[in-house]
Order: C-alpha cells, then sequence, then structure tokens
C-alpha cells in the first residue's frame, strides 16, 4: 500500500483541471461594469400621456362652448 499523501491545499496542486486558474486581471474587458441598459417606456406611460392630450383638448371644447353660448344670449 501507497502511505497517504497529505490533503492538497488548493485547486491548483490538483490534476485534471479543466479551467486553468488564472489571476484576477482588473484590466481585461471580461471584468468590466455592465453599463446598465435604459427601461423601456412602459405602456402606462403612453396612456397617461393620451389621457392628458384628451383632457386639454376637452377642457379647449367646453371652453370654447361656453364662450359661444354666451356671446349668443348676450
Amino acid at each position: 500500500m501507497e502511505p497517504k499523501k497529505g490533503r492538497l491545499r488548493s485547486r491548483e496542486e490538483r490534476g485534471g483541471n479543466i479551467v486553468p486558474i488564472d489571476a484576477y486581471d482588473n484590466t481585461s474587458r471580461a471584468y468590466r461594469k455592465e453599463t446598465p441598459r435604459r427601461a423601456e417606456t412602459g405602456f402606462g406611460f403612453y396612456l397617461t400621456l393620451a389621457v392628458w392630450v384628451f383632457m386639454v383638448i376637452l377642457i379647449f371644447f367646453i371652453y370654447e362652448m361656453a364662450v359661444e353660448t354666451w356671446e349668443r344670449l348676450k
């Protein structure tokens, strides 16, 4: 029987590593911080915009009707 060896201390000392162990490289592109993507404008934004435009047109129409009615009644 072979004498038992002490336990290997790191992965690098073990045989059969598929992926080589390299030092962490801050200058590599692989470690560059990801730039956050701009959030897409949701359906709610467009719905709110449409409601605001509708309200402005409605208020303008009511104002014009009131002015015309007042002029006729004068």
